[in-house]
């Protein structure tokens, strides 16, 4: 493949009260469904986690086929998301780069292969969710993105969506993604016990209808 998959998992993960990264979510570490789901459409999967954060053994080999490796761990520099995509960005060859957050533990596959699909139109392509480009669930060109990230950087801007502010984007409107993702599960975030609680209650919803 063309297109490298970055799952970020450096967040502290202060309102959930313990690492989500490694939190059983549906009886899988959450950043693991997200390796999972980006190893459909990306090869290889980079993990962006701080050196010696509990994410790495995600990425350890494992007999279990269930949990496929990410082809390499790489340090986050504790700078926040662009900081750490930019570092993800620096270390690989692969001429585009599907981002994810480690915290989203619905994933649509065809929406992430849509996403790759259009990478050769635009030097980004995100999803509008609501009022906002999502910046997480997106795919840049990586030269590019890695040049408008470091000059955002060094003025001090750590904001991922200004960097795709700062490139050009094709934006996937609401209508057209939702034919892919009709619940929007795809921007579903799991940020604290609430979250988690209402996340489970929907899935238990689901198995009883």
């Amino acid at each position: 493949m063309t297109v490298a998959g970055v799952v970020l998992a450096g967040g502290a993960s202060r309102r959930m009260g313990r690492d989500k990264a490694t939190m059983p979510v549906g009886g899988v570490a959450l950043a693991g469904r997200v390796l999972a789901a980006a190893a459909r459409v990306a090869d290889p999967v980079l993990l962006v986690a701080p050196e010696g954060h509990p994410a790495g053994r995600l990425v350890a080999p494992a007999a279990d086929p269930a949990r496929p490796p990410a082809a390499r761990i790489v340090t986050d520099p504790g700078r926040g998301p662009l900081a750490a995509l930019a570092a993800a960005l620096a270390v690989m060859d692969s001429r585009h780069v599907l981002l994810l957050a480690g915290d989203h533990p619905t994933l649509r596959v065809g929406l992430l292969s849509r996403l790759v699909e259009l990478r050769e139109q635009a030097q980004a392509v995100a999803c509008r969710h609501g009022p906002r480009l999502e910046p997480l669930v997106a795919v840049y060109e990586r030269l590019p993105a890695l040049a408008a990230a470091t000059t955002r950087l060094a003025t001090g801007d750590h904001s991922l969506t200004g960097l795709l502010a700062a490139l050009p984007t094709l934006v996937v409107e609401e209508a057209q993604w939702r034919r892919l993702d009709p619940e929007g599960c795809s921007f579903v975030d799991l940020d604290d016990q609430a979250g988690l609680a209402a996340w489970n209650a929907r899935r238990q919803r689901q198995r009883k209808g």
